[in-house]
């Protein structure tokens, strides 16, 4: 990592140098008007200089070191009318960009087309011509849209698509489908679970700004992968620049309840700051393995001596927020068409937070519903102290041999670890018999992600034809290094509450969950690689047809390998025996409780009188804590692409999956688990598209789609979450999901980057796969399959200029306003009638939402570099984990996000000052537990809102605190922040 970190400085460095500032480029892509798609071999000439170039296998051309003035290019492609672009003002130092839709005429005759150059085509007007051309119903964002948005992380980005939202700050829920039924993919490759306990990636792992655009598939065409529902979203980084730059930012931030307010936080790692543990949270080489861990309680007290831990706390202050980011680029010419060119960056952010946490937890007797029938089981406070840092290092390459064959290779690698130190203070049964506790944990966990893609193009001589392949290898290192807790309580005295000490919860053989001085460490890795050829032909069926016929092979091979542990102290001493354990011990502090001097045999005995034990060292491991996984998915396509006059377009064919998956553990009584599984699945769809006019497209799909159970869930490995005092552990019978996908979209691309779009779309779950809590043991959460389910809904979007929407003058003041919203109403009834241990017969899907609304607004001033933008985002209710027939189903409550953005550039547009307000509202998490109490009825209008957002006029599933149990109640705070960039 080092070394791969330090290469990348030097090229930054570099690359700052022999940067001709003095000549401008001209640069752009031409594209078909019909598919979207850059047209290869375009012959584009730069008509003072008589330069003729051909444009690349993506359509992309280029003329660089031209001095400033006026231009005119001429654009020539058999089929299409010549066009003529002139008056293309060229600035020194500066980069021009024309992109150009070329257009097959309307009559046999073919015309010249002169067009006077006015001002750059922007970014998002490309997106929406990709969009409006797209094979399948989907979503993007262009980076433009990124830029000028308050998202600091790919999270962040994915909150402003229509249909999406983000769960725990960091999972993609699309569709009101929760982040199982998503797939992530970078670069074109698929990226592995980010997450031990879950099918799902961490999409707060990637800095916004390494973004090139972010894509969200929601209809599957036979190319793609078919494993998701909700949708498949594409991350795609930064790409080859078009000249020599160097850039670099620096920016801070400021929490209105975090920041110079008062830490606690532990002694952690010298590499803390990076991310990555150095070492000082491992478990020691002197400790034996679990299988030569020793039984004898005599041999754990002498190794709980040459096993040291530091509990001590310390008290500062929290700094403010930190994050910098150096990137550069370099681009060389070899010859006419050979080009060379890379982009690398380096980037670091901390930050840190504060809030505050009431959890509860009830006993419930046969009707989970019932109040009268609850017991409140426990009460606590958390204080969370947390240290987020993500760093990250990208470097990508590409040489474009000639206009038809381009090679790339793409490289990106992150880290991102949180470091929590969680105290907590509260009361367990404090109905019969109270006691009060006071526990802590100090949490850091690292996560570790290199992705890299091997890509080529390929035009061949033969007319039409093209060949892509692209070869993939991602790991992923997850670890948690020492979580370690301590625990102490006693009883309630409301009369002498100060009569009773607090003593540690200490077992004499056993360092579980509940018991303090437990440590738990785990090692999860994880490698994938991947291989893709794709080859497409296009051709004129019988003279009329337009058409593409796409044949591809892909493979997958993944392997993971889990290692978990637990060790902790447990009391040394038998009674009755030679060693008598020191009950004085448990009265200690946690600073000090666990000291060298206080382990093993620490007074010898003397006179006949029994010694003073201490601590021992015991190994609570077990055999359920480790296990191995490998899958292999090999699959074909066939896709055919027709177009029928210019009206009609349909893209259908078949995708052939076969899926071969193992998994080897032990389960707890020492049995083997060996899962075995394969399974062939052919999956068809098929995409219509009408073009009712140039501007709109009518879309009709339908899809079979799937969705596997992962390594996690399958496995019987129960961890202990103790945020949410939940254990979570795997179930070895699930069974893939198989989901039948129905959208019709119409959509509006009136122009300059508008767009106005309507979808419904319906899909059909056979044994779809939930988080669900146990109605056998109190506490655990496990995965589950269903038998049936159902997911429909509506999705509106819009984005255009206020000055069109008032239809005034496009010299305006309103023209530089751009607003958009987008609102999905989502309703899913899953049928449990035949499901053991429901408490219901059915109810909507985990994670689903009965709607998700994004909207802003957007102020852009190119003459006087101001830019200002205003987002809101909220998300219904919906369930976090689903009940049983003693528990009721948890639910999260709906929140409402504002974030504002204002930015200012200057020095000639090279420098900008951006100053971000996120999260203005500060509204609290509150998941809770829903009472069957009847609601007060609701009249008027919001009788109205209610039935047509959450489909019950009485919103009966909303959080009243008046009924509801409140389970967990967080508070979060404002965050304030600033950055200075710089380009040259």
């Amino acid at each position: 990592m080092k070394i791969f970190l330090s290469v990348v400085s030097l090229m930054i460095v570099s690359f700052a140098f022999g940067q001709d500032k003095n000549n401008g480029v001209i640069q752009g892509k031409v594209i078909d008007s019909e598919t979207g798609e850059g047209l290869p071999s375009a012959q584009v000439e730069l008509v003072e200089q008589t330069k003729k170039i051909l444009s690349d296998i993506e359509g992309v051309y280029n003329f660089d070191k031209l001095e400033k003035g006026s231009y005119s290019i001429r654009i020539v492609y058999p089929g299409m009318p010549t066009q003529i672009i002139n008056g293309i003002e060229v600035k020194s130092g500066n980069i021009t960009n024309i992109d150009v839709v070329m257009t097959p005429p309307n009559e046999d005759t073919i015309v010249e087309v002169v067009i006077t150059a006015k001002r750059i085509i922007d970014t998002d007007q490309g997106v929406a011509l990709k969009q409006k051309n797209a094979v399948s119903v989907g979503d993007v964002m262009s980076s433009q849209s990124i830029a000028r948005s308050t998202a600091s992380n790919t999270s962040d980005v994915l909150k402003m698509v229509s249909g999406a939202s983000i769960q725990d700050n960091k999972f993609a829920v699309i569709r009101g489908l929760n982040d199982r039924y998503n797939a992530a993919f970078l670069n074109g490759s698929p990226l592995p679970s980010s997450e031990s306990d879950r099918k799902a990636f961490s999409f707060d792992i990637f800095p916004s700004n390494m973004l090139d655009n972010l894509t969200i598939t929601k209809s599957a065409t036979p190319e793609q992968p078919a494993e998701f529902a909700g949708g498949l979203i594409q991350i795609n980084t930064k790409s080859i620049p078009e000249k020599n730059f160097f850039s670099f930012q620096l920016g801070t931030g400021y929490n209105t309840i975090t920041t110079f307010k008062d830490r606690t936080s532990y002694k952690g790692g010298k590499m803390d700051w990076l991310g990555i543990d150095d070492g000082n949270r491992k478990i020691p080489s002197s400790i034996p393995s679990f299988k030569d861990f020793p039984t004898s309680m005599h041999d754990e007290a002498k190794l709980a001596k040459t096993f040291s831990t530091d509990w001590k706390t310390t008290e500062s202050k929290f700094s403010p927020n930190l994050n910098l980011q150096a990137s550069g680029g370099f681009n060389k010419k070899f010859g006419k068409m050979r080009e060379f060119g890379m982009i690398a960056a380096l980037t670091y952010s901390r930050s840190f937070s504060y809030n505050e946490t009431t959890r509860r937890g009830y006993l419930n007797a046969n009707d989970p519903n019932s109040l009268e029938t609850s017991q409140l089981q426990y009460e606590y406070f958390d204080k969370n102290n947390v240290t987020t840092t993500l760093s990250g290092a990208l470097a990508n390459f590409s040489l474009k041999i000639n206009e038809l064959n381009t090679l790339s290779f793409k490289n990106i690698y992150s880290i991102n670890s949180t470091d929590k130190l969680i105290s907590r203070t509260g009361e367990n049964d404090p109905l019969q018999n109270p006691t009060l506790v006071s526990n802590s944990a100090r949490w850091f966990t690292s996560n570790q992600v290199y992705s890299g893609q091997l890509e080529g193009q390929h035009g061949l001589k033969v007319k039409g034809l093209k060949i892509n392949w692209l070869a993939g290898y991602s790991n992923i290192y997850r670890s948690i290094p020492n979580l370690r807790r301590s625990a102490y309580s006693k009883p309630k005295d409301p009369v002498n509450p100060k009569d009773t000490m607090y003593s540690a919860s200490i077992s004499f053989t056993n360092a579980g969950q509940n018991f303090g001085g437990g440590m738990f460490f785990s090692d999860n890795k994880e490698s994938s690689t991947n291989a893709r050829v794709d080859l497409s032909y296009t051709t004129d069926l019988f003279g009329k047809i337009k058409s593409e016929f796409k044949i591809g092979v892909y493979n997958q091979i993944r392997s993971r390998k889990f290692e978990a542990r637990q060790l902790g102290y447990t009391r040394y001493g038998v009674t009755g025996g030679n060693v008598k354990f020191d009950n004085n011990l448990l009265y200690l502090p946690e600073d000090e409780i666990f000291a060298p001097e206080n382990m093993g045999l620490i007074e010898a005995g003397q006179n006949g009188n029994p010694g003073k034990g201490g601590f021992k060292l015991t190994d609570d491991t077990k055999p359920s804590d480790n296990y191995d996984a490998q899958s292999m998915l090999n699959a074909a396509y066939l896709q055919i692409d027709n177009r029928f006059g210019k009206r009609f377009r349909f893209i259908y064919g078949v995708r052939a999956e076969y899926f071969d998956q193992k998994l080897n553990a032990l389960r707890d009584n020492l049995s083997d688990l060996k899962i075995r599984t394969t399974k062939l699945d052919f999956l068809p769809s098929i995409n219509g598209i009408f073009e009712a006019n140039k501007r709109t497209n009518i879309r009709l799909s339908y899809s079979q789609t799937l969705n596997r159970p992962e390594y996690r869930e399958l496995a019987p490995f129960a961890f202990y979450d103790f945020s949410t005092n939940f254990v979570i552990s795997g179930n070895d019978t699930l069974k893939r999901a198989l989901i039948h996908n129905l959208d019709l979209r119409y959509e509006v691309f009136p122009g300059r980057g508008q767009l106005f779009s309507a979808t419904v779309f319906y899909k059909n779950f056979q044994n779809p796969i939930e988080q669900k809590s146990r109605a056998d043991v109190t506490n655990e959460i496990t995965y589950q399959n269903v038998p049936t389910a159902q997911n429909y809904g509506l999705e509106l979007e819009a984005r255009t200029l206020i000055s069109n929407l008032f239809g005034l003058d496009t010299s305006s003041f309103f023209d530089k306003f751009t607003v958009y919203a987008n609102l999905s109403i989502i309703r899913s009834k899953v049928d449990v009638s035949t499901v053991v241990g429901s408490a219901t017969d059915s109810r909507p899907l985990q994670g689903q939402s009965p709607y998700v609304f994004n909207a802003g607004i957007r102020y852009d001033n190119s003459r006087y570099q101001w830019g200002v933008s205003l987002n809101v985002n909220r998300v219904g209710q919906r369930i976090y984990y689903v009940g049983n027939v003693y528990e009721p189903d948890l639910w999260e409550q709906a929140r409402t996000f504002l974030d504002l953005q204002i930015t200012k550039g200057f020095w000639k547009g090279r420098a900008q000052f951006k100053l971000n307000i996120q999260n203005i509202l500060a509204q609290n998490q509150i998941f809770y537990q829903n009472s069957s109490t009847e609601r007060s009825t609701a009249k008027g209008m919001n009788a109205f809102f209610n039935t047509i957002f959450v489909g019950d006029k009485n919103n009966n599933n909303n959080y009243d605190k008046s009924i509801d149990r409140e389970i967990w109640n967080t508070n979060f705070g404002t965050t304030f922040s600033a950055s200075i960039s710089i380009k040259l």
